[in-house]
Protein backbone atom coordinates (compact mmCIF):
# COMPACT_ATOMS: atom_id res chain seq x y z
CA UNK A 1 0.00 0.00 0.00
CA UNK A 2 2.92 2.63 1.23
CA UNK A 3 5.88 2.94 -0.24
CA UNK A 4 8.86 0.86 1.52
CA UNK A 5 10.89 4.00 2.14
CA UNK A 6 7.73 5.86 3.59
CA UNK A 7 7.95 7.87 6.83
CA UNK A 8 6.18 9.67 8.68
CA UNK A 9 6.11 11.53 12.03
CA UNK A 10 4.40 10.03 14.99
CA UNK A 11 1.79 13.04 15.38
CA UNK A 12 1.48 12.08 11.97
CA UNK A 13 0.79 8.38 12.52
CA UNK A 14 -1.30 9.23 15.55
CA UNK A 15 -3.45 11.24 13.29
CA UNK A 16 -3.95 8.75 10.87
CA UNK A 17 -4.62 6.17 13.80
CA UNK A 18 -7.07 8.48 14.93
CA UNK A 19 -8.80 9.01 11.72
CA UNK A 20 -8.88 5.21 11.19
CA UNK A 21 -10.63 4.90 14.56
CA UNK A 22 -13.33 7.44 13.94
CA UNK A 23 -14.04 5.47 10.87
CA UNK A 24 -14.39 2.35 11.95
CA UNK A 25 -16.63 4.13 15.03
CA UNK A 26 -18.76 5.83 12.34
CA UNK A 27 -19.08 3.24 10.34
CA UNK A 28 -20.10 0.92 13.13
CA UNK A 29 -22.44 3.43 14.65
CA UNK A 30 -24.45 3.30 10.71
CA UNK A 31 -24.50 -0.59 10.92
CA UNK A 32 -25.87 -0.64 13.93
CA UNK A 33 -28.80 1.73 13.26
CA UNK A 34 -29.04 -0.29 10.41
CA UNK A 35 -29.42 -3.78 12.30
CA UNK A 36 -31.79 -2.03 14.87
CA UNK A 37 -34.21 -0.97 12.09
CA UNK A 38 -34.36 -4.72 11.29
CA UNK A 39 -34.70 -5.66 14.61
CA UNK A 40 -31.63 -7.59 14.91
CA UNK A 41 -29.49 -7.70 17.50
CA UNK A 42 -26.02 -8.58 15.80
CA UNK A 43 -24.30 -6.51 13.13
CA UNK A 44 -24.03 -8.80 9.90
CA UNK A 45 -21.54 -7.84 6.67
CA UNK A 46 -24.76 -6.76 4.60
CA UNK A 47 -25.25 -4.17 7.65
CA UNK A 48 -21.55 -2.81 7.17
CA UNK A 49 -21.84 -2.73 3.36
CA UNK A 50 -25.48 -1.05 3.74
CA UNK A 51 -23.51 1.37 6.32
CA UNK A 52 -21.28 1.89 3.34
CA UNK A 53 -23.38 2.90 1.17
CA UNK A 54 -25.35 5.07 3.39
CA UNK A 55 -22.51 7.08 4.22
CA UNK A 56 -21.35 7.68 0.49
CA UNK A 57 -18.26 5.11 0.71
CA UNK A 58 -19.67 2.86 -1.75
CA UNK A 59 -16.10 2.50 -3.42
CA UNK A 60 -15.37 0.39 -0.65
CA UNK A 61 -18.04 -1.86 -1.42
CA UNK A 62 -16.09 -4.29 -4.38
CA UNK A 63 -13.07 -4.66 -2.07
CA UNK A 64 -15.27 -5.46 1.39
CA UNK A 65 -17.25 -8.00 -0.66
CA UNK A 66 -13.85 -9.55 -1.54
CA UNK A 67 -12.40 -9.62 1.65
CA UNK A 68 -15.62 -11.41 2.93
CA UNK A 69 -15.64 -13.75 0.24
CA UNK A 70 -11.97 -14.77 0.77
CA UNK A 71 -13.00 -14.79 5.41
CA UNK A 72 -15.98 -17.15 4.10
CA UNK A 73 -13.68 -19.63 2.05
CA UNK A 74 -10.67 -19.24 4.71
CA UNK A 75 -13.92 -20.30 7.68
CA UNK A 76 -14.45 -23.11 5.04
CA UNK A 77 -10.92 -24.44 4.85
CA UNK A 78 -10.44 -24.60 8.95
CA UNK A 79 -7.26 -23.49 10.30
CA UNK A 80 -4.85 -25.47 9.27
CA UNK A 81 -5.40 -25.16 5.85
CA UNK A 82 -5.22 -21.76 6.14
CA UNK A 83 -2.06 -22.22 7.83
CA UNK A 84 -0.69 -23.80 5.33
CA UNK A 85 -1.73 -21.58 2.57
CA UNK A 86 -0.07 -18.61 4.55
CA UNK A 87 3.09 -20.42 4.32
CA UNK A 88 3.29 -21.14 0.99
CA UNK A 89 1.84 -17.70 0.00
CA UNK A 90 5.01 -16.29 2.28
CA UNK A 91 7.33 -18.48 0.40
CA UNK A 92 9.20 -19.33 3.90
CA UNK A 93 9.80 -22.35 5.81
CA UNK A 94 8.01 -23.23 9.13
CA UNK A 95 11.45 -22.45 10.68
CA UNK A 96 12.28 -18.99 9.26
CA UNK A 97 8.32 -18.17 10.00
CA UNK A 98 8.77 -19.33 13.45
CA UNK A 99 11.92 -16.56 13.53
CA UNK A 100 10.28 -13.92 11.52
CA UNK A 101 7.54 -14.35 14.32
CA UNK A 102 9.98 -14.17 17.30
CA UNK A 103 11.88 -11.36 15.69
CA UNK A 104 8.36 -8.90 15.57
CA UNK A 105 7.47 -10.11 19.02
CA UNK A 106 11.04 -8.66 20.17
CA UNK A 107 10.67 -5.54 18.45
CA UNK A 108 6.92 -5.03 19.99
CA UNK A 109 8.19 -5.85 23.06
CA UNK A 110 10.67 -3.31 22.53
CA UNK A 111 8.37 -0.86 21.29
CA UNK A 112 5.92 -1.46 24.68
CA UNK A 113 9.12 -0.95 26.90
CA UNK A 114 11.70 1.46 25.13
CA UNK A 115 9.42 3.89 22.43
CA UNK A 116 12.30 5.56 21.95
CA UNK A 117 14.32 2.85 21.04
CA UNK A 118 11.48 1.02 19.13
CA UNK A 119 11.19 4.37 16.95
CA UNK A 120 14.84 4.27 15.66
CA UNK A 121 14.60 0.53 14.70
CA UNK A 122 11.60 1.80 12.70
CA UNK A 123 13.57 4.17 10.62
CA UNK A 124 16.65 2.16 10.35
CA UNK A 125 14.68 -1.11 9.31
CA UNK A 126 15.50 -3.44 12.16
CA UNK A 127 14.27 -4.73 15.26
CA UNK A 128 16.14 -2.32 18.61
CA UNK A 129 19.06 -4.35 19.98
Amino acid sequence: MLPSDFRMTSEVRDLFVECCTEFINLVSSEANEISTKEDKKTISPEHVMNALTALGFDRYLTECQACLAQHKQDSKEGPRQNLKRARSDMGMSEEEAIAAQQALFAAARARMNDPQAAAVAMYSGGPPS
